[in-house]
């Protein structure tokens, strides 16, 4: 999608309908009379407003807000055939970017034409070539695959097999309520501005069989409902800083929805954050006939898949001299005492939801999850598998068989994860 503004007749004109709250802000222009005037206040607009997207200027006669009816302001959305998709109300009180992001999404889902879409920043393989590439299939070979693993499958074809039955029990086996789940999933993918993400939620809501008022709730500008206020909410606080949630908020969504509902949020929030962040770094686009439904596929067990290209490895490190240290202040005072003292403070606080014994959660193991040679004692891991060990499995071996397959220099690997958790606060 384009986006375009375009600037019409001054609404609140010195010599017109003047507003004190605009002399208050500095905007104080007589209406235009030449086509001059009107470029020299839409440059002076763009720069005091630090526009990101193009300005046009209407003629002197307004030919433009008289056909669009866009004063004093209006959004619209054009579909690719020239036809009005969205016609929000008139400015301010009917000017509501909610609404038109909601009909952008819609149409997307709607009508896309394979040829207009762009390309991502990997190549992507054809489904038949991403096929070849993965791993042999006991179950669900040959369907059409969603673009991430087309893009992901040559260069690291186990991991992709795995994510594929993650994605799976993700949106199709998780214990959560289907639309709850989806909604959650699209909060999180608005939040991270992730298209794809926003897209695949909807999908799924919709095929979970909600309404359209039940859309429009959610994507708007008004209160979500009651009963889904505060589970949405957490998706979003734990999508934009999880390191803020509260011992109450968590208290109340155990206190609603039960301990081992809130251990499958947190972990579908986990990987719709990923999720994201994959999508987004590679740019992917909705692939042709997408939104996808969850594909069923199972992976024979023991059997590798084809070799994967050599990687070319840089040819010289990076010179003493090229390297620079962060000048933040807050990032370079976390030393190594005060590291330590917040680990302290992790662990002398009280976990906010039981932590099972493992006998408690060897029992509740999937039956193809290897057990660990000794006791597991990482509670992290016990919280997950204890309550939701299906979900859980299929996360850790997503995670372990890229650790294989990628062959990263741990160093560079660990640098990655520190940056990451500071970046998130997880002193943990």
């Amino acid at each position: 999608m384009e986006f375009l503004g375009v600037y019409v007749r001054e609404a609140h004109p010195t010599d017109g309908w003047r507003m004190a709250s605009n002399d208050r802000a500095g905007v104080a222009f007589a209406q235009p009379t030449t086509k001059a005037e009107r470029e020299s206040i839409a440059a002076k607009c763009c720069q005091a407003l630090e526009m990101s997207m193009p300005l046009l200027v209407d003629e002197l006669d307004d030919r433009v807000g008289h056909l669009y009816s866009g004063m004093p302001d209006r959004l619209y959305v054009i579909g690719r055939d020239g036809r009005v998709v969205y016609k929000g109300g008139r400015g301010p009180f009917g000017f509501l970017p909610g609404e038109m992001e909601q009909a952008l999404v819609m149409h997307l889902l709607e009508d896309v034409p394979a040829p207009a879409r762009q390309q991502g920043r990997l190549p992507v393989l054809s489904d038949a070539e991403a096929w070849k590439r993965l791993p042999p299939v006991e179950e669900g070979s040959g369907q059409p695959l969603p673009g991430w693993a087309r893009a992901t499958a040559h260069a690291l074809p186990r991991t992709t097999a795995a994510m594929l039955e993650l994605d799976y029990r993700q949106r199709a086996g998780s214990p959560l309520d289907p639309k709850l789940r989806a909604k959650m999933r699209w909060v999180a993918g608005a939040v991270n501005k992730s298209p794809y993400g926003i897209a695949y939620a909807l999908a799924d809501l919709m095929r979970a069989g909600a309404t359209e008022e039940e859309i429009k709730t959610l994507t708007g500008t008004g209160p979500w409902p009651e009963a889904e206020r505060e589970a949405l909410g957490f998706a979003r606080k734990m999508t934009l800083a999880a390191s803020t949630v509260t011992d109450e908020e968590v208290k109340r969504l155990r206190e609603r929805y039960g301990d081992a509902q809130v251990v499958a949020m947190v972990q579908l929030l986990a990987y719709a954050n990923f999720q994201d962040r994959l999508l987004l770094s590679l740019n992917l686009p909705v692939e042709s006939g997408g939104p996808l439904p969850p594909l069923r596929v199972h992976f024979a067990k023991g059997t590798p898949a084809p070799a994967v290209p050599p990687r070319t490895k840089p040819a010289t490190a990076v010179s003493e001299d090229k390297r620079k240290r962060p000048a933040d202040p807050d990032w370079t005072k976390l030393d190594f005492d005060y590291l330590q003292k917040q680990l302290e403070g992790q662990r002398s606080r009280e976990p906010r939801i039981p932590v099972p014994s493992w006998e408690e959660v060897k029992k509740k193991m999937p039956p193809d999850a290897p057990l660990p040679p000794g006791p597991l004692r990482i509670r992290w891991s016990l919280v997950c598998y204890g309550y939701q060990p299906e979900l859980a499995y299929a996360w850790t071996k997503c995670t372990r068989t890229f650790g294989e397959e990628s062959g990263q220099d741990r160093v560079f690997e660990e640098s990655l994860f520190w940056v990451v958790t500071r970046s998130l606060e997880c002193f943990y």
